[in-house]
């Protein structure tokens, strides 16, 4: 079984630790937002109270995906299921589990989509590389036009009902919704 050491000596536990009270909210568990926290986490002369982190599916590394699972996504070699484990981050982080919507700077908070606020001081937003539904460009096909033809608005977003064969691949959680759609509709067939 993993397990995680942490050694401390007699010079370590007797030096002051400055404490950090403020309101420190990371948006996103992509790798920068967890190296970031494991940062401030095992900073030595530092204490942060109120570490949170905001995150879709709340904090990485769960291993709910098998070995052969694992190749629905490309891996960067960052961090592992084990890396999440040593770090033990549930320990010192708040998780916040939703999707920010919106960010009022004037009053400091940021709006998740389940209409809760979640008060900062400092915003650090780590929110990753993300894939979306792709947007039809309602191009004519039989004038057969090459890319540089077609018009391109980098602010057109699809907003239809996605197909329920469609899926965007951005986290373990996506898929798994994938595979169980697969092995529902493909496995039971002949």
């Amino acid at each position: 079984p993993c397990y995680a050491l942490y050694h401390t000596n007699r010079k370590l536990m007797l030096e002051p630790k400055v404490t950090i009270n403020a309101r420190i909210v990371v948006v996103g568990a992509s790798n920068v937002g967890i190296s970031f926290l494991e940062t401030f986490i095992f900073c030595p002369h530092l204490k942060f109270n109120n570490l949170t982190l905001i995150s879709i599916h709340g904090l990485p590394g769960r291993n709910l995906l098998n070995t052969g699972q694992r190749k629905f996504l490309a891996s960067d070699h960052c961090f592992n299921d084990k890396d999440y484990a040593l770090m033990s981050l549930c320990s010192w982080v708040n998780v916040v589990v939703g999707k920010m919507i919106g960010i009022n700077r004037a009053a400091k908070h940021v709006i998740l989509s389940n209409e809760k606020i979640v008060p900062y001081d400092h915003l650090i937003l780590c929110t990753g590389q993300q894939y979306q539904v792709p947007c039809p460009t309602e191009a004519d096909i039989t004038k057969l036009l090459t890319n540089r033809e077609i018009e391109k608005d980098s602010r057109q977003r699809y907003t239809g009902k996605v197909p329920s064969n469609l899926f965007t691949l951005n986290d373990e959680e996506d898929c798994l919704r994938a595979l169980k759609w697969m092995n529902e509709n493909f496995i039971p067939l002949e």
